[in-house]
C-alpha cells in the first residue's frame, strides 16, 4: 500500500513542501525535480500510469515559488543559484531521513537544468542523474520549435496558423514576446510538440491542479501566481542557458529519456547535451512517439528501464565509477 506523507522543510525562513510516496521506506530515494519552472507535477504523475513508488521512494518536491512552496512574503527572488541551494536542502533531507548515502535525481524540463547542474557540481549526493525532456541550449530548441510549427501549418495547408506563426519573427528575445507565447500556446498542443504527443492542453492541466485533494484549496490557487512569478524570474536564465556548459562533467551514470517530437526542449539540443557531457556511464533512450513528456505517455517502458537498467548499474562506493 502506497503512503503519502506531506511534508515541510524550512530553508532560510521559507517553507518548502513535498509529497513523499513509498511502498517501502528500504527502497532507494529518488527526487523529482518538476518543470515549468513553477508548474508541480505531482497531479498530473498521479493521474498517469507512472508508478515510481513500486521501485523508490518517491519525493515530488514544489520548488520554491510554486504550489505549497508559494509565499510572496518568504520566497524571495527566484533564481537558478537559490534553486540549486534549495536542491541541496531538500537531498540532504532525504539522506538523512531515509538512511541514505546517495539518492536519485530525476529533472523534467526546467527541472532538468536545474537537476543536469546540481548533479554535475554535487555527484557525492547522488547515485545517478535522470533526464527527461533534457534542457540543453533554450535559445536553439526554440528556434526549432518556431521552424517546427510553420512548416507543420504549411503541410496541413493551415493558413490561419501559417499567418499568425509568419507574423512573428523569431529572435533571441523570444522569452520576452507575448506574441511567441501566444503561437506556442496555440500551435504546439495542437501539432504535437507539446507536454504530450496526444493533445494535452493547458486545461488539462488545470484541471489535474485543482481536482488534486492532497492540496489545500489556497495551496491550489498557488498555482497561476507561481508560474507566473517563476517564469518572470527565470526565463532570462533559461533562455542564455546551456547546459552542457554549466553542467559539462558528471561523476555518476546520466539517462536521458527524450521524445522525438518534443519541441519544448528539442530532441536535437537534448542529443547534444548527452553528445557533449563527460560521464563513467551514459544511455540515451529515444522515445519515437512522444512529446515532452515520455515518462507519461510510454510510463511501462520508463518504469522498466528504471527498474532493469538504472537500479541495476552498479557504483563502486565514493567514486561514481561504474
Amino acid at each position: 500500500m502506497v503512503q503519502t506523507e506531506k511534508v515541510f522543510i524550512e530553508v532560510d525562513g521559507h517553507q518548502l513542501g513535498m509529497f513523499i510516496e513509498t511502498v517501502n521506506e528500504d527502497h532507494p530515494v529518488l527526487l523529482f525535480l518538476h518543470g515549468g519552472p513553477g508548474f508541480p507535477q505531482y497531479p498530473m504523475i498521479k493521474k498517469s500510469e507512472l508508478r515510481l513508488e513500486a521501485e523508490f521512494t518517491v519525493c515530488y518536491w514544489d520548488q520554491r515559488g510554486a504550489g505549497m512552496s508559494y509565499n510572496a512574503r518568504t520566497q524571495g527572488e527566484l533564481t537558478l543559484d537559490k534553486a540549486i541551494k534549495d536542491t541541496l536542502e531538500v537531498t540532504q533531507f532525504l539522506k538523512e531521513r531515509f538512511r541514505k548515502e546517495k539518492i536519485y535525481l530525476f529533472g523534467h524540463s526546467w527541472g532538468a537544468l536545474l537537476g543536469s547542474v546540481v548533479a554535475s557540481r554535487f555527484g557525492e549526493h547522488y547515485a545517478a542523474y535522470i533526464g527527461s525532456g533534457q534542457f540543453g541550449r533554450h535559445n536553439q530548441s526554440n528556434e526549432e520549435t518556431y521552424q517546427f510549427l510553420l512548416h507543420t501549418a504549411i503541410e496541413k495547408g493551415d493558413q490561419k496558423a501559417e499567418k499568425d506563426i509568419r507574423a512573428y519573427t523569431f529572435d533571441e528575445n523570444f522569452y520576452q514576446s507575448q506574441t511567441y507565447r501566444k503561437i506556442l500556446s496555440k500551435y504546439l498542443t495542437k501539432y504535437g510538440g507539446g507536454m504530450k504527443r496526444e493533445s494535452y492542453t493547458q486545461w488539462d492541466g488545470l484541471k489535474e491542479w485543482f481536482t488534486c485533494k492532497e492540496y489545500t484549496w489556497g495551496e491550489r490557487f498557488n498555482l497561476p501566481k507561481g508560474v507566473f512569478a517563476s517564469y518572470d524570474a527565470l526565463s532570462e536564465t533559461m533562455a542564455k542557458a546551456d547546459a552542457t556548459l554549466l553542467a559539462p562533467n558528471f561523476q555518476m551514470p546520466v539517462y536521458i529519456f527524450q521524445g522525438k517530437y518534443d519541441y519544448q526542449t528539442s530532441y536535437k539540443e537534448a542529443k547534444r547535451f548527452f553528445e557533449l557531457i563527460k560521464a563513467p556511464h551514459k544511455q540515451f533512450y529515444s522515445f519515437d512517439n512522444c512529446a515532452h513528456s515520455p515518462f507519461l505517455e510510454e510510463a511501462s517502458r520508463v518504469l522498466s528501464i528504471l527498474k532493469e537498467e538504472v537500479l541495476r548499474t552498479p557504483i563502486e562506493k565514493g567514486t561514481g565509477k561504474v
